[in-house]
């Protein structure tokens, strides 16, 4: 075959590819949350359908003035589950709720091994570090096909728009309400350090050999703790979740005090927590167990979702930072995928969620190139 004839090959299934995808939705009348729902045949939320309205509703409703029993501000969960339990379908059925019930702009960790978002991509801004050359690439499930690359430009077929941005507090002054937003981190970490510094009351041990606790030389992850403490400290302070999928490879429980300064980073984002939720930031953390991620952050949070086939917890001694459990007995390790347990020190209940299938086999690949 003639270069011309495979390069004619790889543009025919490039397009098979990308017409695998619906195409990006950009609305005028409908909300996001209200096509979102269409699209998947989702019912309206109401919380009158829950028992407890300080498990479920009240993790998910964020208002300054809740009712009595229920807490005021930002909230977050740790859902643990093992893979093929549901987790990315739950986090896809997460953002269409807070996007309903809230109408609050949500911003989805992106990673470079993962897209478990791509059911929602045709609603979906995607922000890209300015001035990165980025790898594209959508890889098939079945590894005897072969994989298509794309170029930045060609990802308007797949998401709605694709932005770029030069730091974190400029990316989120650019966030729109009642939007999904999937970033992916600057491996340059441009604003990290100084963001860090304009918050004098948190000091923590510089990495050995270097003078800033942010630098090039990071996992593009560490990205992840300035941008939390810009959108704390910096603003602006509109209803706000992050989707924080695998937090387990952003703050492990194995965090040392390398010459990343992982440690201080972790601990960075344990002392910023409280204030998040004075400043309307929830999280919703996603792992596949709670040992995955460092007991700093699990002390913080005060929802946690199991996800089937995994036993739930008996006694608080299971949960790091729970003084108490009110599950007596195993239930969800038979429960279905699209079933899960929420539970706080208080109380607990079951609820599920319909499939939200990805129209692709494909994955969506997006990384830094490496030269």
């Amino acid at each position: 075959m003639s270069t011309k004839q495979r390069q004619t090959t790889r543009d025919e299934t490039k397009r098979q590819v990308l017409e695998e995808f619906r195409d990006p939705i950009s609305l005028t009348r409908w909300t996001d949350a209200r096509s979102m729902r269409e699209e998947f045949g989702m019912g309206a939320w109401d919380r009158e359908v829950f028992n407890w309205p300080s498990v479920i509703p009240n993790c998910l409703e964020h208002s300054w003035d809740s009712p009595s029993n229920e807490v005021d501000g930002g909230t977050d969960w740790l859902a643990r589950g093992k893979p093929g339990t549901g987790k990315s379908t739950l986090a896809n059925y997460l953002v269409v709720r807070l996007l309903e019930i809230n109408d609050e702009k949500v911003v989805w960790r992106g990673s470079s091994s993962r897209s478990e978002w791509i059911p929602l991509a045709p609603w979906t801004t995607l922000y890209l570090p300015a001035g990165v050359d980025m790898s594209i690439r959508l890889e098939p499930k079945d590894p005897t096909n072969e994989p298509v690359d794309l170029e930045v430009d060609e990802l308007t077929e797949i998401v709605r728009e694709v932005r770029t941005y030069s730091d974190p507090r400029e990316l989120n002054q650019t966030l729109d309400e009642g939007s999904l937003h999937v970033v992916y981190p600057d491996p340059r970490m441009r604003g990290c350090q100084e963001v860090y510094e304009r918050s004098p009351e948190k000091q923590y041990d510089t990495p050995p050999k270097r003078e800033t606790l942010f630098s090039e030389e990071d996992p593009a992850n560490h990205w992840w703790f300035a941008w939390f403490l810009a959108r704390v400290e910096h603003g602006p302070h509109h209803w706000t979740s992050l989707i924080f999928d695998e937090i387990g490879d952003v703050c492990p429980q194995s965090a040392s005090k390398d010459t990343f300064g992982t440690y201080q980073k972790v601990e960075l984002l344990k002392d910023t927590w409280v204030d998040a939720r004075k400043f309307g930031l929830s999280t919703y953390a996603f792992a596949h167990s709670e040992t995955d991620v460092h007991q700093m952050i699990r002390r913080k949070l005060r929802w946690r979702v199991q996800m089937p086939e995994t036993a739930n917890p008996t006694k608080a001694s299971d949960v790091v930072g729970f003084e108490s459990i009110r599950m007596k007995h195993d239930m969800t390790s038979r429960y279905d995928v699209g079933e899960a347990l929420m539970y706080t020190e208080s109380s607990f209940e079951s609820f599920g969620w319909d499939d939200m299938p990805s129209p692709s086999s494909y994955k969506l690949k997006i990384a830094p190139e490496v030269r």
